[in-house]
């Protein structure tokens, strides 16, 4: 369970025309010991971006943990490089290889350099992350200080969605990642003989200018380096696909408790801690709304160049995989015909998950509008029905994911995602056939 931090003063702002607002309540029990069920829905993200040094600073509690920090990410990088450097040698320097040979090099060579670019952009982006993670609790925060039994539910439901995305990804990638960097080359037939003695491949190609790994010790060390590497770049892809569904469900939990607020605007309700007038609930809806939008600002500018990168990459990847899957089959390949399908549902099961969520995210947001329409606003004030216009007005122009600010992540791009590389994959097959 992770330690309670210090919630970051940047997130507490309280309007001082009500009595009680969205933030002033949280700011009440902002000293108080804070309930763990937060943590729950970060944990997983936790595990994982700690384990590769790219966890926030100002979530470390001790030096130690910041030291740690420090030398595992220079650890990651290492292997990161260690991966990188020698298979692009192999893909640009290596003149033995026929097309096929290529083909097959290329596919590594572009994970490992999309691996790279994601690794870089979470350890440069700490602050951002930080951000997002105090934002999270404080909306924690102040629901328990509201004692809202509803509204804990539908955090918590959502907490748990994102969990099981996490997850999910997480068994893919790494199954996948398991048979290609450690049973395919220790269980493939493909062998090449040099001096009459049978030697075995690599997972990741390794130009042999540097380094000859195709005979003991060489093989067992290069292969030790390369599974280990294998887990940063495998922890890279989950972490980054684990903090956009978690960030995202809690996000469409708040649009639901959002929702939920303006079902009461006209009649208010009979829980404990209600605001009297439509125009105190209209204003503490209003305010809610802003924070949100605030919220998805801030994952949309530390995510978007992690989603351009797999939108991208996994377009390429999705054709490279199934060009190998199928190769593999043909050639009786068991194991490799195992490994590249399990890869292939991995890879595009994470770019299904960012469209998905990208998707929610926009159903959520039109949702506003929507529910401000349906209700019975011709009872309210004037001045309270007039407001309703403008909460319609800005939930039609939501900040909303999406792909390096060019394209928005729904599930159109997902099938577009799908288009495209089923096209690339028929031109790779017409090229090497």
């Amino acid at each position: 369970m992770l330690s309670p931090y210090t919630l970051a003063p940047s997130v507490t702002h309280a309007r001082s025309s009500r009595p009680v607002s969205f933030m002033t309540a949280a700011m009440i029990r902002v000293n108080a010991p804070p309930r763990r069920d937060w943590t729950y829905s970060v944990q997983i993200n936790h595990w994982l971006l700690k384990s590769i040094g790219v966890w926030p600073w100002s979530l470390c509690l001790t030096t130690a943990e910041k030291i740690n920090s420090v030398v595992l990410a220079f650890i990651s990088s290492f292997l990161i490089g260690f991966l990188l450097v020698p298979c692009a040698l192999c893909t640009f320097l290596d003149k033995t290889g026929d097309l096929d040979t290529k083909i097959k090099m290329i596919g590594p060579l572009s994970f490992c350099v999309m691996a790279a670019i994601k690794y870089y952009v979470l350890l440069s982006r700490g602050t951002e992350i930080s951000n997002c993670i105090q934002h999270v609790r404080a909306d924690w925060c102040q629901m328990d200080a509201e004692q809202r039994d509803d509204d804990r539910a539908i955090m918590t439901e959502n907490a748990r969605i994102g969990r099981k995305l996490a997850i999910i990804c997480a068994a893919f990638m790494y199954s996948g990642g398991f048979f290609y960097t450690t049973v395919m080359p220790l269980c493939t037939h493909r062998t090449e003989i040099i001096d009459n003695e049978t030697v075995r491949s690599q997972a990741f190609p390794i130009y042999r200018g540097l380094l000859d790994p195709r005979a003991s010790p060489f093989f067992e060390i290069v292969q030790l380096l390369q599974c280990l590497a294998g887990f940063v770049i495998y922890s890279v892809t989950v972490g980054a696909c684990g903090l956009a569904a978690v960030f995202v469900m809690h996000t469409c939990g708040q649009f639901r408790i959002l929702l939920g607020k303006l079902d009461k605007l006209v009649d208010g309700a009979t829980e404990k801690g209600d605001l009297d007038s439509p125009r105190e609930r209209l204003g503490a809806i209003v305010e809610h709304h802003l924070r949100i939008l605030s919220f998805i600002a801030r994952v949309e500018e530390l995510l978007n160049e992690i989603c351009f990168v797999e939108f991208v990459g996994c377009t390429m990847n999705i054709c490279f995989l199934g060009y190998y899957l199928l190769t593999e089959w043909e050639q009786s390949e068991t194991v490799g015909t195992l490994t590249y399908c399990t890869l292939l549902v991995s890879f595009t099961f994470n770019i299904f998950i960012l469209c998905y969520i990208g998707e929610t995210l926009s159903e959520q947001c039109g949702m506003v509008g929507l529910t401000a329409y349906k209700i019975e606003w011709y009872r309210l004030p004037r001045k309270e029905a007039l407001g309703l216009i403008l909460i319609s007005s800005v939930s039609n122009y939501s900040v909303k994911l999406t792909a390096g600010k060019l394209v928005g992540l729904s599930l159109s791009s997902f099938c577009s995602v799908l288009k495209s590389s089923l096209t690339y994959f028929s031109l790779l097959r017409t090229l090497t056939t």
